[in-house]
């Protein structure tokens, strides 16, 4: 799967960066793996250099910090493919995420107790909440979906309880 990311060279005309191989290698998580598309370290990015794409092919090589979607002040795009009948912890990640499901069937479960199936085609914004996904596709197949994600800002708390990134294994 080709992934490629547009620039300007030095006469201002929009051109391909050649500073990244066009296949995006994905990092194993326990029952997925991970192929990080884009990442920025700052919001909005600065586009007047190559910096944000320097720092994107850092990030690629070297993945985020364990059980971080995006960096503190950036952003973040990925597709996370769970491998058949996938069952991921309960977590909550400091971010609001915009997720696509783009291939199988997944359930998504929240610790209030709510479940929501999503195929193909169904998306959800992630506000911050506790949850965890399982992998009901048919015929053991593969669900993958696409995310983006951008860190919640401002001091987090409901309920009178300061929210923090958390992993229930």
């Amino acid at each position: 799967m080709a992934h490629l990311i547009t620039t300007h060279d030095d006469q201002g005309r929009s051109v391909f960066s050649t500073k990244i191989p066009t296949e995006h290698p994905a990092h194993e998580i326990p029952g997925a793996n991970i192929a990080i598309l884009y990442t920025t370290h700052t919001f909005p990015p600065n586009l007047s250099t190559e910096s944000d794409i320097d720092q994107y092919a850092h990030d690629r090589t070297h993945g985020l910090p364990p059980g971080q979607v995006c960096t503190e002040n950036g952003t973040a795009a990925s597709i996370v493919s769970f491998e058949p009948n996938t069952v991921s912890a309960m977590h909550r990640t400091l971010t609001l995420d915009v997720i696509i499901v783009i291939e199988g069937v997944v359930e998504l479960h929240l610790d209030g107790g709510d479940v929501k199936t999503l195929k193909a085609g169904d998306t959800i914004t992630q506000r911050g909440t506790m949850h965890m996904w399982k992998n009901i596709t048919p015929n053991d197949g593969w669900a993958k979906m696409a995310g983006f994600a951008t860190p919640i800002a401002q001091p987090f708390e409901i309920a009178g309880k300061k929210l923090e990134s958390e992993w229930r294994m």
